[in-house]
């Protein structure tokens, strides 16, 4: 795999990588390796379920769409700044290049049976995230959150 570059102010020695089979049930497991990672850190719990839902509104699109019928892998890389109050947490996987950044928010002021299906998902995770970015290196899609732990 390509190298990643995380943001500078984020230590190699406070970085994480895992990877999971890019199934949608798998979406728990990241959650608990993303908890787990952030033991030592001050998060709110209102702050973990904000984690949590991006984690899994992320993870389950990637599962269900980035690989067709076949099923790939999501490799996550995890970083916190020096001072420990800020997460970035990037999605990794080698399936077809996808910018979700460019779908179009939703017309929220339309009843749900008059809105165009899709874009609910990443609406919620730029409101959850306090910075998010894509990008496509030729061969992987990366989907960069960044988020303030309190």
């Amino acid at each position: 795999m390509a190298e990643h570059k995380m943001h500078s102010g984020f230590p190699e020695k406070s970085r994480s990588t895992f990877t999971l089979d890019a199934v949608p049930t798998n979406f728990s497991i990241a959650q608990e390796r993303v908890q787990k990672y952030l033991d030592a850190s001050p998060c709110s719990m209102k702050t973990q379920f904000e984690l949590d839902m991006i984690i899994e509104e992320v993870f389950i699109n990637i599962a269900n769409y980035a690989y067709g019928e076949s099923t790939g892998t999501v490799s996550i890389d995890l970083a916190l700044n020096e001072a420990r109050d800020l997460l970035a947490i990037t999605f990794r996987d080698s399936g077809i290049p996808y910018d979700p950044l460019k779908k179009a928010a939703p017309d929220l002021s339309s009843s749900a049976k008059e809105r165009a299906i899709g874009g609910l998902g990443i609406f919620l995770i730029r409101k959850l995230s306090d910075d998010i970015s894509y990008q496509y290196d030729g061969h992987e899609n990366r989907l960069t959150i960044l988020k303030k732990l309190d």
